[in-house]
């Protein structure tokens, strides 16, 4: 009777721990798609704002980029469906709620160097986006785990 007790409750931990890796993958899974839903919406939008619907390229690059303290929205593009180039999407957040439960998304759009990707305070012709996820049910050490999703894009590569 010990021995079979012994047996059933290894049996019960190692089906327990199991089903907590099966949901810790599910909810990672929809991490990754919200957050890749993110990029390649911002992806599909022009790189800078004065290159929106523009038919020529700027006169002077990257110097007529967007200033580096100024990415963002614009005035008038208050929601996400208003967004109509890259940056526009740097300080934005929002929580969206899925089958799998609430998920805190945040974003931050800033240039780097064309070498390392290091971030710079000035234009250049490479951007770089990064979305952080994080949900209440992913955990680690008692606080919520960020996965953080990042995408470089350059200029001359649209």
């Amino acid at each position: 009777m010990i021995i079979f007790s012994m047996i059933l409750l290894s049996a019960n931990s190692m089906i327990h721990r199991n089903s907590m890796l099966q949901i810790d993958g599910e909810l990672e899974q929809e991490v990754i798609s919200l957050g890749q839903e993110i990029i390649e919406e911002a992806r599909s939008k022009s790189f800078d704002n004065v290159t929106v619907n523009s038919s020529a390229p700027p006169a002077i690059i990257p110097g007529g980029f967007t200033a580096a303290g100024s990415l963002g929205a614009d005035s008038g593009e208050g929601t996400r469906t208003a967004f109509d180039d890259f940056d526009d999407y740097d300080g934005w957040s929002t929580v969206m709620t899925t089958t799998h439960g609430d998920f805190d998304i945040s974003v931050d759009v800033f240039y780097v160097d064309g070498t390392n990707f290091q971030p710079l305070g000035a234009p250049s012709t490479f951007k770089k986006i990064e979305v952080t996820v994080t949900s209440a049910f992913l955990r680690e050490d008692d606080a919520p785990r960020q996965y953080v999703l990042e995408f470089i894009r350059n200029y001359y590569a649209d």
